[in-house]
Protein backbone atom coordinates (compact mmCIF):
# COMPACT_ATOMS: atom_id res chain seq x y z
CA UNK A 1 0.00 0.00 0.00
CA UNK A 2 1.40 3.40 -1.01
CA UNK A 3 2.31 5.85 1.75
CA UNK A 4 -0.38 8.27 0.50
CA UNK A 5 -3.02 5.56 0.86
CA UNK A 6 -1.82 4.75 4.38
CA UNK A 7 -2.01 8.40 5.39
CA UNK A 8 -5.47 8.81 3.87
CA UNK A 9 -6.71 5.75 5.75
CA UNK A 10 -5.25 7.10 8.98
CA UNK A 11 -6.91 10.50 8.46
CA UNK A 12 -10.21 8.83 7.62
CA UNK A 13 -10.04 6.75 10.80
CA UNK A 14 -9.40 9.91 12.82
CA UNK A 15 -12.43 11.56 11.23
CA UNK A 16 -14.68 8.60 12.05
CA UNK A 17 -13.37 8.54 15.64
CA UNK A 18 -14.19 12.26 15.91
CA UNK A 19 -17.72 11.75 14.60
CA UNK A 20 -18.27 8.95 17.11
CA UNK A 21 -16.88 11.05 19.95
CA UNK A 22 -19.20 13.97 19.19
CA UNK A 23 -22.23 11.68 18.94
CA UNK A 24 -22.88 12.34 15.24
CA UNK A 25 -22.13 8.67 14.54
CA UNK A 26 -23.97 6.21 16.76
CA UNK A 27 -25.08 3.45 14.40
CA UNK A 28 -22.30 0.86 13.93
CA UNK A 29 -23.46 0.16 10.36
CA UNK A 30 -23.12 3.84 9.37
CA UNK A 31 -19.74 4.04 11.12
CA UNK A 32 -18.64 0.99 9.13
CA UNK A 33 -19.66 2.70 5.90
CA UNK A 34 -17.58 5.78 6.76
CA UNK A 35 -14.60 3.58 7.52
CA UNK A 36 -14.95 1.64 4.27
CA UNK A 37 -15.54 4.63 1.95
CA UNK A 38 -12.70 7.17 2.04
CA UNK A 39 -13.59 10.77 1.24
CA UNK A 40 -10.42 11.68 -0.68
CA UNK A 41 -11.55 9.55 -3.65
CA UNK A 42 -14.41 12.02 -4.11
CA UNK A 43 -12.30 15.17 -3.72
CA UNK A 44 -9.27 14.39 -5.92
CA UNK A 45 -6.42 16.84 -5.84
CA UNK A 46 -7.41 18.31 -2.48
CA UNK A 47 -4.96 18.25 0.46
CA UNK A 48 -5.73 15.51 2.95
CA UNK A 49 -5.78 18.11 5.73
CA UNK A 50 -8.77 19.72 3.99
CA UNK A 51 -10.48 16.51 2.89
CA UNK A 52 -10.57 14.94 6.34
CA UNK A 53 -11.75 17.98 8.27
CA UNK A 54 -15.30 17.77 9.54
CA UNK A 55 -16.45 20.58 7.27
CA UNK A 56 -18.28 21.21 4.02
CA UNK A 57 -16.05 21.76 0.99
CA UNK A 58 -17.19 23.87 -1.95
CA UNK A 59 -16.79 21.98 -5.23
CA UNK A 60 -18.46 24.24 -7.81
CA UNK A 61 -19.28 27.93 -8.07
CA UNK A 62 -21.33 29.70 -10.71
CA UNK A 63 -21.57 33.23 -11.97
CA UNK A 64 -20.44 35.98 -9.58
CA UNK A 65 -18.91 33.34 -7.35
CA UNK A 66 -22.23 31.95 -6.15
CA UNK A 67 -21.85 28.40 -4.73
CA UNK A 68 -23.59 25.65 -6.70
CA UNK A 69 -22.38 22.42 -5.14
CA UNK A 70 -20.37 21.16 -2.18
CA UNK A 71 -19.26 18.05 -0.39
CA UNK A 72 -21.40 18.17 2.73
CA UNK A 73 -20.02 18.25 6.25
CA UNK A 74 -19.46 14.65 7.41
CA UNK A 75 -21.34 15.33 10.67
CA UNK A 76 -24.60 16.19 8.91
CA UNK A 77 -24.06 13.35 6.42
CA UNK A 78 -23.81 10.91 9.31
CA UNK A 79 -26.91 12.34 11.00
CA UNK A 80 -28.96 12.16 7.79
CA UNK A 81 -27.87 8.60 7.03
CA UNK A 82 -28.85 7.51 10.53
CA UNK A 83 -32.23 9.18 10.04
CA UNK A 84 -32.59 7.52 6.62
CA UNK A 85 -31.90 4.05 8.07
CA UNK A 86 -31.13 2.20 4.84
CA UNK A 87 -31.02 -1.53 5.30
CA UNK A 88 -29.43 -4.40 3.44
CA UNK A 89 -31.40 -4.78 0.21
CA UNK A 90 -33.03 -1.32 0.37
CA UNK A 91 -33.85 0.57 -2.84
CA UNK A 92 -32.64 4.14 -2.38
CA UNK A 93 -33.06 7.29 -4.47
CA UNK A 94 -30.77 10.25 -3.81
CA UNK A 95 -31.62 13.72 -5.15
CA UNK A 96 -28.34 15.57 -5.67
CA UNK A 97 -25.37 13.42 -6.69
CA UNK A 98 -22.73 15.96 -5.73
CA UNK A 99 -19.33 14.28 -5.59
CA UNK A 100 -20.82 10.77 -5.30
CA UNK A 101 -19.54 10.33 -1.74
CA UNK A 102 -22.95 10.07 -0.08
CA UNK A 103 -24.18 7.59 -2.71
CA UNK A 104 -21.09 5.48 -2.05
CA UNK A 105 -21.84 5.41 1.67
CA UNK A 106 -25.43 4.37 0.94
CA UNK A 107 -24.23 1.65 -1.44
CA UNK A 108 -22.11 0.20 1.35
CA UNK A 109 -25.13 0.21 3.67
CA UNK A 110 -27.57 -1.49 1.27
CA UNK A 111 -25.03 -4.03 0.01
CA UNK A 112 -25.11 -5.99 -3.23
CA UNK A 113 -28.76 -6.88 -2.69
CA UNK A 114 -29.77 -3.21 -2.67
CA UNK A 115 -30.00 -0.56 -5.36
CA UNK A 116 -28.89 3.08 -5.29
CA UNK A 117 -29.91 5.69 -7.86
CA UNK A 118 -28.57 9.23 -7.57
CA UNK A 119 -29.79 12.00 -9.87
CA UNK A 120 -28.42 15.47 -10.50
CA UNK A 121 -29.51 18.35 -12.72
CA UNK A 122 -25.91 19.35 -13.51
CA UNK A 123 -24.19 17.37 -16.33
CA UNK A 124 -20.72 18.21 -15.02
CA UNK A 125 -21.53 16.92 -11.54
CA UNK A 126 -23.02 13.73 -12.99
CA UNK A 127 -19.81 12.98 -14.91
CA UNK A 128 -17.65 13.78 -11.89
CA UNK A 129 -19.73 11.57 -9.59
CA UNK A 130 -19.42 8.68 -12.04
CA UNK A 131 -15.65 9.16 -12.25
CA UNK A 132 -15.23 9.38 -8.48
CA UNK A 133 -17.31 6.26 -7.84
CA UNK A 134 -15.28 4.33 -10.40
CA UNK A 135 -11.98 5.55 -8.91
CA UNK A 136 -13.14 4.44 -5.46
CA UNK A 137 -14.16 1.02 -6.79
CA UNK A 138 -17.80 1.51 -5.78
CA UNK A 139 -20.32 -0.65 -7.62
CA UNK A 140 -24.10 -0.70 -7.56
CA UNK A 141 -24.73 3.05 -7.96
CA UNK A 142 -26.61 4.39 -10.99
CA UNK A 143 -25.83 8.08 -11.62
CA UNK A 144 -28.45 9.78 -13.79
CA UNK A 145 -28.82 13.24 -15.32
CA UNK A 146 -32.29 14.56 -14.41
CA UNK A 147 -34.13 17.26 -12.50
CA UNK A 148 -34.69 15.67 -9.10
CA UNK A 149 -38.17 17.22 -8.94
CA UNK A 150 -39.37 14.26 -11.00
CA UNK A 151 -37.57 11.64 -8.94
CA UNK A 152 -36.56 8.67 -11.10
CA UNK A 153 -39.62 6.62 -12.14
CA UNK A 154 -37.79 3.72 -13.89
CA UNK A 155 -36.48 2.33 -10.58
CA UNK A 156 -39.46 3.21 -8.37
CA UNK A 157 -40.79 2.45 -5.81
CA UNK A 158 -38.03 3.24 -3.30
CA UNK A 159 -37.71 2.20 0.31
CA UNK A 160 -35.67 5.30 1.10
CA UNK A 161 -35.33 8.72 -0.52
CA UNK A 162 -32.79 11.36 0.51
CA UNK A 163 -32.45 14.93 -0.76
CA UNK A 164 -29.03 16.56 -0.32
CA UNK A 165 -30.02 20.14 -1.17
CA UNK A 166 -32.36 22.59 0.52
CA UNK A 167 -36.08 22.67 -0.35
CA UNK A 168 -39.08 24.65 0.88
CA UNK A 169 -41.66 22.16 -0.39
CA UNK A 170 -41.96 18.48 -1.29
CA UNK A 171 -42.14 17.29 -4.88
CA UNK A 172 -45.23 15.12 -5.48
CA UNK A 173 -42.99 12.62 -7.30
CA UNK A 174 -40.99 11.99 -4.13
CA UNK A 175 -44.09 10.94 -2.22
CA UNK A 176 -45.48 8.96 -5.16
CA UNK A 177 -42.25 7.02 -5.71
CA UNK A 178 -41.73 6.24 -2.01
CA UNK A 179 -43.09 2.90 -0.83
CA UNK A 180 -45.67 2.97 1.95
CA UNK A 181 -43.71 2.96 5.19
CA UNK A 182 -40.65 4.31 3.40
CA UNK A 183 -38.52 7.15 4.73
CA UNK A 184 -37.81 10.54 3.13
CA UNK A 185 -34.97 12.64 4.60
CA UNK A 186 -34.30 16.19 3.43
CA UNK A 187 -33.25 19.70 4.48
CA UNK A 188 -36.53 21.64 4.60
CA UNK A 189 -37.15 25.36 5.08
CA UNK A 190 -40.56 25.83 6.68
CA UNK A 191 -40.07 29.08 8.58
CA UNK A 192 -37.35 30.81 10.49
CA UNK A 193 -33.69 31.48 9.92
CA UNK A 194 -32.54 28.03 8.87
CA UNK A 195 -33.35 24.56 7.58
CA UNK A 196 -34.69 21.52 9.35
CA UNK A 197 -33.32 18.12 8.59
CA UNK A 198 -36.61 16.23 8.63
CA UNK A 199 -37.14 12.47 8.46
CA UNK A 200 -40.62 11.74 7.08
CA UNK A 201 -42.33 8.34 7.05
CA UNK A 202 -44.96 7.80 4.36
CA UNK A 203 -48.36 6.43 5.36
CA UNK A 204 -50.60 6.39 2.28
CA UNK A 205 -50.87 10.03 1.06
CA UNK A 206 -49.48 11.69 4.19
CA UNK A 207 -45.92 11.92 5.45
CA UNK A 208 -45.07 12.40 9.12
CA UNK A 209 -41.78 13.57 10.67
CA UNK A 210 -41.01 13.42 14.37
CA UNK A 211 -37.20 13.41 14.10
CA UNK A 212 -35.93 16.92 13.41
CA UNK A 213 -32.64 18.80 13.73
CA UNK A 214 -31.16 21.97 12.29
CA UNK A 215 -28.93 21.90 9.22
CA UNK A 216 -27.72 24.03 6.32
CA UNK A 217 -27.52 23.04 2.63
CA UNK A 218 -27.23 24.81 -0.69
CA UNK A 219 -30.67 25.16 -2.34
CA UNK A 220 -32.06 22.84 -4.97
CA UNK A 221 -31.89 23.96 -8.58
CA UNK A 222 -34.51 23.40 -11.23
CA UNK A 223 -38.24 23.03 -10.69
CA UNK A 224 -37.95 22.63 -6.91
CA UNK A 225 -35.68 25.64 -6.35
CA UNK A 226 -36.99 27.54 -3.29
CA UNK A 227 -39.31 30.42 -4.17
CA UNK A 228 -39.08 34.06 -3.17
CA UNK A 229 -41.57 35.56 -0.72
CA UNK A 230 -43.89 38.11 -2.37
CA UNK A 231 -43.61 41.78 -1.45
CA UNK A 232 -45.74 42.80 1.55
CA UNK A 233 -46.90 46.42 1.22
CA UNK A 234 -48.68 46.49 4.59
CA UNK A 235 -45.57 45.31 6.38
CA UNK A 236 -43.48 47.94 4.59
CA UNK A 237 -45.92 50.68 5.63
CA UNK A 238 -45.78 49.67 9.30
CA UNK A 239 -41.99 49.54 9.28
CA UNK A 240 -41.71 52.88 7.49
CA UNK A 241 -43.70 54.64 10.22
CA UNK A 242 -41.15 53.66 12.89
CA UNK A 243 -41.52 51.60 16.05
CA UNK A 244 -42.06 52.02 19.80
CA UNK A 245 -40.00 50.12 22.38
CA UNK A 246 -42.09 48.02 24.77
CA UNK A 247 -39.55 47.84 27.58
CA UNK A 248 -38.95 44.12 27.09
CA UNK A 249 -35.73 42.48 25.88
CA UNK A 250 -34.66 39.01 24.68
CA UNK A 251 -31.22 37.80 25.87
CA UNK A 252 -28.68 37.14 23.12
CA UNK A 253 -28.05 33.70 24.64
CA UNK A 254 -31.70 32.80 24.01
CA UNK A 255 -31.37 33.78 20.36
CA UNK A 256 -28.34 31.52 20.05
CA UNK A 257 -30.17 28.71 21.86
CA UNK A 258 -32.91 28.50 19.26
CA UNK A 259 -35.79 30.67 20.42
CA UNK A 260 -36.43 32.04 16.94
CA UNK A 261 -36.59 28.62 15.29
CA UNK A 262 -39.05 27.37 17.91
CA UNK A 263 -41.19 30.51 17.51
CA UNK A 264 -41.15 30.18 13.71
CA UNK A 265 -42.34 26.59 13.84
CA UNK A 266 -44.99 26.97 16.51
CA UNK A 267 -46.44 30.51 16.42
CA UNK A 268 -48.95 31.81 13.93
CA UNK A 269 -48.03 35.23 12.62
CA UNK A 270 -44.27 34.66 12.67
CA UNK A 271 -42.41 37.02 10.35
CA UNK A 272 -38.79 37.52 9.35
CA UNK A 273 -38.07 40.97 7.91
CA UNK A 274 -35.43 43.64 7.32
CA UNK A 275 -36.71 46.77 9.12
CA UNK A 276 -34.61 49.08 6.92
CA UNK A 277 -32.10 48.69 4.10
CA UNK A 278 -29.14 49.38 6.39
CA UNK A 279 -30.33 47.09 9.20
CA UNK A 280 -29.94 43.30 9.58
CA UNK A 281 -32.84 40.90 9.13
CA UNK A 282 -34.76 40.14 12.31
CA UNK A 283 -37.97 38.39 13.43
CA UNK A 284 -41.17 38.76 15.37
CA UNK A 285 -44.94 38.27 15.29
CA UNK A 286 -47.66 40.09 13.37
CA UNK A 287 -51.44 40.31 13.47
CA UNK A 288 -53.96 42.26 11.42
CA UNK A 289 -53.05 45.57 13.13
CA UNK A 290 -49.27 45.56 13.36
CA UNK A 291 -46.24 43.62 14.48
CA UNK A 292 -43.71 43.21 17.26
CA UNK A 293 -40.06 42.69 16.35
CA UNK A 294 -36.85 41.84 18.19
CA UNK A 295 -34.39 44.63 17.29
CA UNK A 296 -30.73 44.88 18.27
CA UNK A 297 -30.55 48.39 19.76
CA UNK A 298 -28.12 49.97 22.20
CA UNK A 299 -26.51 46.64 23.06
CA UNK A 300 -29.80 44.86 23.78
CA UNK A 301 -32.39 42.88 21.81
CA UNK A 302 -35.43 45.06 22.37
CA UNK A 303 -39.03 44.11 21.59
CA UNK A 304 -40.43 46.97 19.48
CA UNK A 305 -44.03 47.45 18.27
CA UNK A 306 -44.82 48.71 14.75
CA UNK A 307 -48.18 49.90 13.43
CA UNK A 308 -50.76 49.14 16.09
CA UNK A 309 -48.66 46.16 17.10
CA UNK A 310 -48.85 46.30 20.89
CA UNK A 311 -50.88 43.09 21.03
CA UNK A 312 -48.49 41.31 18.65
CA UNK A 313 -45.51 42.51 20.71
CA UNK A 314 -47.20 41.26 23.89
CA UNK A 315 -47.69 37.81 22.31
CA UNK A 316 -44.01 37.82 21.34
CA UNK A 317 -42.98 38.57 24.93
CA UNK A 318 -45.30 35.84 26.24
CA UNK A 319 -43.96 33.33 23.70
CA UNK A 320 -40.40 34.10 24.80
CA UNK A 321 -41.30 33.67 28.48
CA UNK A 322 -42.93 30.30 27.77
CA UNK A 323 -39.92 29.14 25.73
CA UNK A 324 -37.42 30.33 28.37
CA UNK A 325 -39.29 28.39 31.07
CA UNK A 326 -38.96 25.02 29.29
CA UNK A 327 -36.32 25.59 26.56
CA UNK A 328 -37.92 22.84 24.44
CA UNK A 329 -35.88 21.07 21.79
CA UNK A 330 -36.92 20.41 18.21
CA UNK A 331 -37.56 16.75 18.93
CA UNK A 332 -40.72 17.90 20.72
CA UNK A 333 -42.20 18.80 17.32
CA UNK A 334 -44.15 16.69 14.84
CA UNK A 335 -44.59 17.72 11.20
CA UNK A 336 -47.27 16.21 8.96
CA UNK A 337 -47.07 16.89 5.22
CA UNK A 338 -50.17 16.42 3.09
CA UNK A 339 -50.96 17.40 -0.51
CA UNK A 340 -52.07 21.04 -0.61
CA UNK A 341 -55.34 20.06 -2.30
CA UNK A 342 -56.40 18.38 0.96
CA UNK A 343 -57.76 20.39 3.88
CA UNK A 344 -55.36 20.35 6.85
CA UNK A 345 -56.53 19.47 10.37
CA UNK A 346 -58.09 22.44 12.17
CA UNK A 347 -57.45 21.52 15.80
CA UNK A 348 -56.06 24.30 18.03
CA UNK A 349 -52.38 24.52 18.87
CA UNK A 350 -51.03 23.68 15.43
CA UNK A 351 -49.04 25.80 12.99
CA UNK A 352 -50.06 25.56 9.32
CA UNK A 353 -47.39 26.29 6.69
CA UNK A 354 -48.79 26.30 3.17
CA UNK A 355 -46.67 25.67 0.10
CA UNK A 356 -47.76 25.23 -3.54
CA UNK A 357 -47.48 21.43 -3.52
CA UNK A 358 -47.76 20.39 0.15
CA UNK A 359 -49.18 21.84 3.35
CA UNK A 360 -47.23 21.26 6.56
CA UNK A 361 -48.95 20.91 9.93
CA UNK A 362 -46.59 21.48 12.88
CA UNK A 363 -47.59 20.49 16.41
CA UNK A 364 -45.72 20.13 19.67
CA UNK A 365 -45.90 17.33 22.19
Amino acid sequence: MASGDVEARRRNEQLVDQLEHTGALRDPAVASAFRAVERHHFLPGRPLDEVYEDSAIMTKVGEQGLPLSSSSQPTIMAIMLELLRPETGSRVLEIGAGTGYNAALIAHLVGREGRVVTVDIDPELVEQARAHLAAAGIEGVEVTLADGAGGWPPAAPYDRLIVTAGADDLAPAWAEQLADGGRLVLPLTLAGPGQLCAAFVRRERWLTASELCQCGFLPLRGEMAPGQAPADEELARWLGAGGRPTGHTVPTADLRAGFEMWLALTARGYVRVRPAAEEPTTFGLRDELGLGLVLAEEGANRVVAFGEGEAAARLLVEAHAAWAWERPSLDRLRVVALPSAEAPPTQPGVRIVRRPRFTFVVSSA
